[in-house]
């Protein structure tokens, strides 16, 4: 799925507006006039895919404490929140809370434009680095126990005839150990394999 803006807010002419505004560069976006009917229509969190631009003060639950929910709710999603009535304690809470920008009402236009722009960017740049994460734990997940002892002896600087006597092993068969693993991840050298996977969980 594409990447939208979902824009949360009880005043039905600002979701006009900045709807219209935000169509101007080409994004799509999705209007809810208040957290509940956001939440009763976008149920799984984890798939979106984009910003969320979401009012503060609004009838019911409020903009912040929708926000103080939002990671542990289990969306990557970034969150500019906006407000007609911002205080220092407000703005506060919001960072505090991960929001990636704050913004008084009556919005400036570019400032919208520029803040939304990074915030998609920051997402799709997040995405890929996820997916990317994902791909290297599959590819770890094929190598063999002894394999995988290996990898983590290489990775702390061991030399074949080390790890041949830390694991029992004749210096062939750890070769052919190196060898297949190299081949299973996907990397010619010990400086991608350091580079690739030397700080991924599970690999020491």
């Amino acid at each position: 799925m594409g990447q939208r803006i979902y824009l949360i807010d009880d005043d039905e002419a600002i979701r006009f507006s900045l709807s219209a505004l935000l169509a101007t560069m080409g994004w799509e976006t999705q209007t809810y006039d208040s957290v509940q009917r956001f939440q009763e229509s976008e149920p799984d969190l984890q798939s979106l895919n984009g910003c969320l631009l979401l009012d503060i003060r609004m009838p019911g639950k409020s903009g912040i404490t929708l926000l103080e929910n939002w990671q542990q709710m289990g969306s990557t999603l970034p969150v500019i929140m906006m407000t007609g009535h911002g205080s220092i304690d407000l703005c506060r809470r919001a960072f505090k809370n991960g929001a990636f920008e704050f913004l008084t009402k009556p919005i400036d236009a570019d400032l919208l434009l520029e803040t939304v722009g990074a915030a998609l960017e920051q997402q799709k740049e997040s995405q890929q680095q996820r997916e990317s994460q994902a791909d290297l734990q599959a590819k770890l997940a094929t190598l063999s126990a002894r394999e995988q002892e290996v990898m983590a002896l290489i990775i702390q600087g061991k030399s074949n005839k080390e790890m041949a006597r830390d694991l029992s092993l004749s210096p062939r068969t750890v070769e052919a150990h190196r060898a297949s693993l190299f081949a299973r991840l996907e990397i010619n050298s010990l400086a991608k394999l350091i580079k690739i996977y030397g700080g991924l969980k599970g690999t020491t």
